[in-house]
C-alpha cells in the first residue's frame, strides 16, 4: 500500500513539472495591445472632434494613430500626413458641372433631389523621395456633410449627360478636374485637382477625413479638414 501511494505521488509530481515547463515555454512570446483611435463622423455643430476608441492587439511591429484637425475657413489650412501636406484649395457646390474630355467640355448634372460638391485638393511631397501619395498610404477622402453622413467620390457615370446645352447651364456648371491619383510626385512638388461628391440638396458639406494607412512600422494618421 506504502509503495502505491509513493508511486502516485511521484506521478503527481512529474505531471505538474511537465505542465511549468510547457506553461514556460508557451509564455515566452509576447503579445502588445495597441490601442488606436479613429474619428467617428463629427456635425458641423460640434466644437472639436469626438473619437472612438478600439483596442487593437499586435505580436510585433507598435503601431500608433494619431489625429489631426483642421478649419478649411476662413483660412485654408493644411495637414500633414506622412511626407504628404494635404490642403483644401475650394470647396464648390452646384447642380452642374462640366469636364474635359478629348479637347471637348462634356456637361453633367445632378439627379433629382441631390446636388454635386467638388473640392479641390493640393497634395506636396515634403519628403526625400519621388513617391505616389495615394499609392503609399493616403486614402481618398471622404466627405461628411451637416447630417453626420459620409460619402466617398463619384465620378460622371453617376450624373446624368446633357447633350442639349442651354445658357443657364453653360453659365453655371462649374468645372471639374479630376486629381491625378496615379501621378508620381517629387520632393518640394505638389499636384491638385478635384474629387467630386453626390450629397442630398438639403445637406451641407461640413468636413473631409483622410486616413493615411502606411506600411508598418510608420505610424497611421487621420486628418479632419472643416469645411465650414
Amino acid at each position: 500500500m506504502a509503495s502505491e501511494k509513493l508511486t502516485f505521488s511521484l506521478a503527481i509530481t512529474v505531471m505538474f513539472v511537465i505542465g511549468v515547463l510547457v506553461g514556460y515555454f508557451l509564455g515566452g512570446s509576447k503579445v502588445v495591445t495597441v490601442i488606436t483611435t479613429t474619428p467617428s463622423s463629427i456635425p458641423t455643430s460640434t466644437p472639436s472632434p469626438t473619437a472612438v476608441t478600439t483596442a487593437k492587439t499586435e505580436t510585433s511591429n507598435r503601431r500608433v494613430t494619431t489625429t489631426t484637425v483642421a478649419t478649411y475657413t476662413p483660412t485654408p489650412k493644411a495637414v500633414t500626413l506622412g511626407d504628404w501636406r494635404i490642403s483644401v484649395v475650394d470647396v464648390k457646390e452646384a447642380k452642374y458641372i462640366k469636364t474635359l474630355v478629348s479637347g471637348n467640355w462634356k456637361y453633367y448634372e445632378a439627379p433629382e433631389g441631390r446636388k454635386i460638391v467638388v473640392i479641390t485638393l493640393r497634395v506636396e511631397n515634403t519628403g526625400t523621395d519621388v513617391r505616389n501619395p495615394f499609392l503609399r498610404g493616403l486614402n481618398t477622402p471622404l466627405l461628411v456633410t451637416d447630417a453626420n453622413i459620409t460619402y466617398h467620390k463619384v465620378y460622371t457615370d453617376q450624373l446624368g449627360s446633357i447633350y442639349e446645352l442651354a445658357k443657364e447651364i453653360e453659365q453655371t456648371a462649374v468645372e471639374c478636374n479630376y486629381l491625378d491619383t496615379s501621378s508620381a510626385v517629387a520632393p518640394g512638388a505638389s499636384i491638385k485637382g478635384d474629387f467630386m461628391y453626390l450629397i442630398p440638396a438639403a445637406e451641407k458639406p461640413a468636413q473631409i477625413v483622410i486616413t493615411y494607412q502606411p506600411p508598418l512600422p510608420e505610424p497611421e494618421a487621420t486628418a479632419i479638414i472643416r469645411l465650414g
